[in-house]
């Protein structure tokens, strides 16, 4: 406002200098230019700004960052104000770069967690490699002593055979050969395995199996019925193994392969992998190795039952033996006639075909050379669902093998 007072006070002596007024004129422009200066310095007076600190001065100094106006006495407090708060500014700054310095894993929370995963891990896995050990050590003592006590028998078969001075090359080939077969099968303990669970889990554990249930701690390990099928409807993509064995056996090849190493001729038992309650299912045998006379048990028992002694005479077993033995439910008959069995005709290289007739309760034996097929009923108040087909090798060096499904 001041500029504009000086403007009019400037225009005013312009006019005077430049237009003279006449005498009677004179007062009336006096009263203009009172009133002239009378609206500036009233204008002046409004507008004047107050310090922002005291407000009382005049604030003739304006701050481009707030927008305030201070007095000459506060302007510079203002700009001490103003220093203290970058120096408080810097401070903060300065203590969040030491914290930059520090280490990682004492601030970040994350390193706990991962830290505390850790060591719940590295338990985790420490019990279960204790808990294989401990199962390895009993599967390979069981082995052991079995072993121990097939070499003792062969022992004292060679010392009594050498003391009646009664053998030729023919039983030293034979005991040469059970010995190898011995010595690889304690060596290479190929029915005992080492698998990993099947897990969405980042750290799988581990855990001792063997193809062998005599040999397992966990009956949970046989695999589950395969699914239901339609009637009439024979299953071929279920691929059987030998698992379960009972005697002086041995499973060899990846479970296909099963032989009779005993020293004399005694019952040995192995059943399969699988359990069956429904549905058509055919399992396909090559006897690769037959004495004779032919003593070979084919069927099917009860999976709820153990494997035991002269278990194919008990009356949860059907199937069909040497000497045109038919095994019903503990009852056992040679009325060839009758059921159509004739184990005579049976010989090494021969493919018997077993199938476990769930839908129709029956059992079917199939002898593909000579086109014999037997068939016998399954009481399954007496064999319950599931089965489980079953084997009985009583001959020295008998061996039998499980073929591809066609």
């Amino acid at each position: 406002m001041i500029e504009i007072f000086i403007e009019c006070v400037l225009c005013t002596c312009f006019i005077i200098f430049f237009f003279p007024l006449k005498v009677g004129e004179n007062k009336r422009t006096v009263v203009i230019l009172q009133k002239i200066f009378m609206m500036s310095a009233s204008a002046s007076t409004t507008s004047k700004k107050l310090c922002s600190t005291c407000n009382k001065s005049a604030g003739i100094f304006t701050c481009d960052g707030c927008q305030q106006s201070f007095c000459g006495k506060h302007v510079g407090e203002h700009r001490q104000q103003l220093g203290v708060e970058l120096d408080c500014l810097m401070q903060e700054h300065d203590l969040f770069r030491s914290k930059l310095d520090q280490p990682l894993s004492e601030e970040n929370e994350l390193f706990k967690k991962i830290d505390q995963w850790e060591k719940e891990s590295i338990m985790k896995i420490q019990r279960q490699a204790q808990t294989a050990r401990k199962t390895l050590e009993e599967l390979l003592m069981k082995s052991k002593e079995q072993t121990t006590k097939i070499c003792s028998d062969i022992r004292n078969n060679l010392q009594t055979t050498r003391e009646a001075d009664d053998f030729s090359e023919l039983d030293l080939n034979r005991w040469k050969e059970q010995l190898k077969e011995l010595h690889e099968s304690f060596q290479s303990s190929s029915s005992i395995k080492l698998t990993f669970e099947k897990s969405s889990a980042s750290i799988r554990l581990i855990k001792i199996v063997t193809d062998e249930t005599n040999k397992t701690t966990d009956d949970k390990q046989i695999p589950p019925p395969p699914p239901p099928q339609k009637e009439n409807t024979t299953i071929n993509n279920i691929q059987e193994r030998f698992l379960q064995v009972l005697g002086p056996l041995i499973i060899q090849e990846d479970d296909y392969l099963v032989k009779h190493l005993g020293l004399a001729a005694d019952f040995a038992y192995v059943r399969g992998k699988y359990l069956y309650s429904m549905g058509c299912f055919t399992i396909r045998f090559r006897i690769e190795q037959c004495a004779q006379p032919y003593q070979i048990f084919f069927g099917c028992m009860a999976s709820k039952d153990p494997l035991k002694e002269l278990v194919f005479k008990s009356p949860s077993a059907v199937g069909w033996f040497g000497h045109n033995q038919v095994h019903l439910n503990g009852s056992c008959s040679t009325n060839c006639k009758k059921y159509n069995y004739h184990s005579t005709v049976i010989q090494k290289d021969d493919e018997i075909q077993l199938t476990l007739d769930c839908i129709h309760e029956q059992i079917r034996l199939f002898h593909k050379r000579k086109q014999m097929l037997c068939t016998l009923p399954v009481d399954i108040k007496l064999v319950p669902f599931p089965w489980q087909y079953l084997v009985v090798l009583y001959n020295i060096g008998d061996t039998l093998r499980i073929l591809p499904n066609i």
